[in-house]
Protein backbone atom coordinates (compact mmCIF):
# COMPACT_ATOMS: atom_id res chain seq x y z
CA UNK A 1 0.00 0.00 0.00
CA UNK A 2 2.93 2.56 0.81
CA UNK A 3 4.57 1.75 -2.80
CA UNK A 4 0.82 2.63 -4.33
CA UNK A 5 0.39 5.84 -2.51
CA UNK A 6 4.55 6.33 -2.94
CA UNK A 7 3.77 6.45 -7.03
CA UNK A 8 0.52 8.48 -6.80
CA UNK A 9 2.49 11.06 -4.92
CA UNK A 10 4.85 11.49 -7.71
CA UNK A 11 2.80 11.33 -10.51
CA UNK A 12 0.54 13.89 -8.77
CA UNK A 13 3.64 16.09 -7.84
CA UNK A 14 4.98 15.45 -11.68
CA UNK A 15 1.39 16.09 -13.09
CA UNK A 16 1.60 19.72 -10.85
CA UNK A 17 5.39 20.34 -11.94
CA UNK A 18 4.22 19.86 -15.84
CA UNK A 19 1.03 21.85 -15.51
CA UNK A 20 3.26 24.80 -14.10
CA UNK A 21 5.22 24.68 -17.13
CA UNK A 22 2.54 24.53 -19.80
CA UNK A 23 1.18 27.70 -17.88
CA UNK A 24 5.10 29.47 -17.72
CA UNK A 25 4.20 28.57 -21.80
CA UNK A 26 0.64 29.91 -22.18
CA UNK A 27 1.82 33.44 -20.03
CA UNK A 28 5.10 33.53 -22.87
CA UNK A 29 2.19 32.93 -25.58
CA UNK A 30 0.08 35.27 -24.27
CA UNK A 31 2.71 38.03 -24.34
CA UNK A 32 3.47 37.07 -27.66
CA UNK A 33 0.48 36.86 -29.07
CA UNK A 34 -1.00 40.45 -27.60
CA UNK A 35 1.71 42.25 -29.29
CA UNK A 36 3.27 43.99 -25.87
CA UNK A 37 6.52 44.26 -26.76
CA UNK A 38 7.71 45.25 -23.36
CA UNK A 39 6.55 42.32 -21.90
CA UNK A 40 7.51 39.91 -24.46
CA UNK A 41 10.93 41.70 -24.20
CA UNK A 42 11.22 40.26 -20.32
CA UNK A 43 10.78 36.69 -22.18
CA UNK A 44 14.14 36.68 -24.43
CA UNK A 45 17.34 35.41 -24.05
CA UNK A 46 19.66 37.50 -26.43
CA UNK A 47 20.42 34.15 -28.34
CA UNK A 48 16.48 33.99 -29.37
CA UNK A 49 14.90 33.06 -32.34
CA UNK A 50 11.85 33.26 -33.90
CA UNK A 51 11.16 30.78 -37.07
CA UNK A 52 8.14 30.81 -38.84
CA UNK A 53 6.82 28.66 -41.91
CA UNK A 54 4.70 28.97 -44.26
CA UNK A 55 3.51 25.54 -45.72
CA UNK A 56 0.70 26.47 -48.58
CA UNK A 57 -0.37 23.32 -51.19
CA UNK A 58 0.64 23.32 -54.59
CA UNK A 59 3.40 26.37 -53.42
CA UNK A 60 6.08 25.02 -50.68
CA UNK A 61 7.44 26.34 -47.59
CA UNK A 62 8.00 29.68 -47.15
CA UNK A 63 10.30 30.42 -43.78
CA UNK A 64 11.44 33.57 -42.19
CA UNK A 65 13.81 33.89 -39.24
CA UNK A 66 13.95 36.50 -36.97
CA UNK A 67 15.76 37.79 -33.36
CA UNK A 68 14.33 38.69 -30.26
CA UNK A 69 15.43 42.78 -31.17
CA UNK A 70 13.87 42.20 -34.45
CA UNK A 71 10.25 41.13 -33.59
CA UNK A 72 10.40 43.42 -30.30
CA UNK A 73 10.57 46.13 -33.07
CA UNK A 74 7.65 44.71 -35.06
CA UNK A 75 5.48 44.43 -32.49
CA UNK A 76 6.19 47.99 -31.27
CA UNK A 77 4.64 48.65 -35.08
CA UNK A 78 1.82 46.48 -34.87
CA UNK A 79 0.51 47.39 -31.69
CA UNK A 80 -2.94 45.19 -31.80
CA UNK A 81 -3.32 41.56 -30.92
CA UNK A 82 -3.15 38.83 -33.09
CA UNK A 83 -6.22 37.08 -34.03
CA UNK A 84 -5.14 33.85 -34.12
CA UNK A 85 -6.38 31.20 -31.33
CA UNK A 86 -4.31 31.17 -28.15
CA UNK A 87 -3.03 26.98 -26.71
CA UNK A 88 -4.84 25.92 -24.13
CA UNK A 89 -3.49 23.66 -21.59
CA UNK A 90 -5.41 20.71 -23.06
CA UNK A 91 -3.68 21.18 -26.16
CA UNK A 92 -0.28 21.90 -25.01
CA UNK A 93 2.27 19.50 -24.75
CA UNK A 94 6.00 19.59 -22.29
CA UNK A 95 9.22 18.00 -22.91
CA UNK A 96 12.19 18.45 -20.83
CA UNK A 97 15.22 19.24 -22.07
CA UNK A 98 17.63 18.66 -19.19
CA UNK A 99 17.76 19.95 -15.07
CA UNK A 100 17.51 23.47 -16.57
CA UNK A 101 14.64 23.33 -19.66
CA UNK A 102 11.88 22.66 -21.22
CA UNK A 103 10.33 22.93 -24.69
CA UNK A 104 6.40 23.64 -25.10
CA UNK A 105 4.21 22.32 -28.12
CA UNK A 106 1.00 23.59 -29.09
CA UNK A 107 -1.55 23.34 -32.06
CA UNK A 108 -4.37 25.42 -32.63
CA UNK A 109 -7.01 24.90 -36.00
CA UNK A 110 -9.17 28.13 -37.49
CA UNK A 111 -10.73 28.82 -40.94
CA UNK A 112 -9.73 31.63 -42.74
CA UNK A 113 -9.39 33.12 -46.25
CA UNK A 114 -6.83 33.75 -48.68
CA UNK A 115 -7.23 35.30 -51.68
CA UNK A 116 -11.07 34.70 -51.60
CA UNK A 117 -10.42 30.76 -51.20
CA UNK A 118 -11.41 28.91 -47.59
CA UNK A 119 -8.17 27.59 -45.61
CA UNK A 120 -8.05 25.27 -42.84
CA UNK A 121 -5.03 27.25 -41.25
CA UNK A 122 -3.45 24.65 -38.79
CA UNK A 123 -1.18 26.32 -36.60
CA UNK A 124 2.33 24.30 -34.66
CA UNK A 125 4.15 25.93 -31.47
CA UNK A 126 6.73 25.34 -29.82
CA UNK A 127 9.22 27.16 -27.90
CA UNK A 128 11.93 26.27 -25.34
CA UNK A 129 13.14 27.71 -22.39
CA UNK A 130 16.34 27.61 -19.96
CA UNK A 131 16.13 28.77 -15.97
CA UNK A 132 18.00 31.45 -15.64
CA UNK A 133 18.52 32.50 -11.98
CA UNK A 134 15.04 31.65 -11.35
CA UNK A 135 12.96 32.74 -14.16
CA UNK A 136 12.75 30.40 -17.41
CA UNK A 137 13.55 32.45 -20.60
CA UNK A 138 12.90 31.82 -23.89
CA UNK A 139 15.68 30.71 -26.43
CA UNK A 140 13.91 29.10 -29.04
CA UNK A 141 10.49 29.44 -30.69
CA UNK A 142 9.35 28.25 -33.94
CA UNK A 143 5.84 28.21 -35.73
CA UNK A 144 4.36 26.47 -38.29
CA UNK A 145 1.03 26.84 -40.57
CA UNK A 146 -0.34 24.93 -42.22
CA UNK A 147 -3.07 26.10 -45.16
CA UNK A 148 -5.56 23.36 -46.19
CA UNK A 149 -7.99 23.19 -49.09
CA UNK A 150 -11.55 23.07 -47.38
Amino acid sequence: MKYILSLLTIFSISAFANDELKSIYLAFESDYMSNDASKYSQWLTDEYEIVQTMHVPGMGSDSRKVTGKQMVGLMKKMNKPNSTPRSTLDNTEVRLTDNTGFCATSSTIAKTKVSGKNYEEKETREACFLKINSDFKAVEHKIDVYYKNI
